[in-house]
């Protein structure tokens, strides 16, 4: 099937009051005519993604960056639900675990390795926790608290977005600003709602 392309936001992505979706499927309308036909789509499902003012820009756009590459590449595709797709066993205690949490436990060892600084430890040039001070703490920013603006936490996000086909593997995570992550998985999430399991998809990024 083929569908009208567009080239500005439809106008569910448009501003809603002060909020600007940051994501949006640009041949939205050819999915969810086959979803409701039964007919089958060819094209591959174009996602647009659109920084938002209230993400951090930096992160934003890497993480756009290396999503129009991998769709490039030919290596996404909306993947099936699976809630324990992030999960690792914990020798430990015995238990599975979210490998992101774990992933985040590392990191905050790997930036304090020489421990807090004090009169008997450390120097302010050799002192790993004070130098990466900022950092850490918004590694220790609480997990269950939703973050409500850019800033207040750190998140181990995927680069290839585990909704977007992704491997739950390490070497897919690095560190992103926890507002903007869970705005645009959200968003994605969203856009993606009428394209089917395994369907092929590109990302187009709208740098403005």
């Amino acid at each position: 099937m083929a569908g009208k392309k567009r080239d500005a936001p439809t106008r569910q992505a448009k501003a809603k009051g002060a909020r600007i979706v940051s994501a949006f499927l640009d041949n939205d309308e050819v999915f969810r005519t086959a979803k409701t036909t039964g007919a089958k789509v060819t094209e591959p499902a174009v996602l647009r993604l659109k920084y938002r003012p209230d993400f951090d820009k930096r992160d934003f756009d890497r993480k756009a960056r290396d999503l129009v590459r991998l769709g490039q590449e030919g290596k996404l595709s909306k993947a099936k639900s699976d809630r324990d797709s992030n999960s690792v066993y914990d020798r430990n205690n015995k238990t599975m675990r979210d490998r992101s949490s774990v992933y985040r436990e590392r990191m905050i060892r790997r930036l304090t390795k020489n421990g807090k600084l004090t009169k008997d430890h450390g120097t302010r040039e050799t002192n790993k926790y004070l130098a990466n001070k900022s950092l850490v703490d918004r590694l220790y920013y609480p997990k269950r608290k939703q973050p409500t603006a850019v800033g207040q936490g750190v998140d181990a996000d995927h680069i290839q977005e585990l909704q977007l086909d992704g491997e739950d593997a390490y070497d897919n995570l690095r560190l992103m600003d926890a507002w903007t992550n869970r705005q645009i998985g959200s968003d994605i999430s969203v856009a993606l709602r009428n394209v089917p399991e395994g369907h092929p998809i590109i990302v187009k990024w709208i740098d403005e």
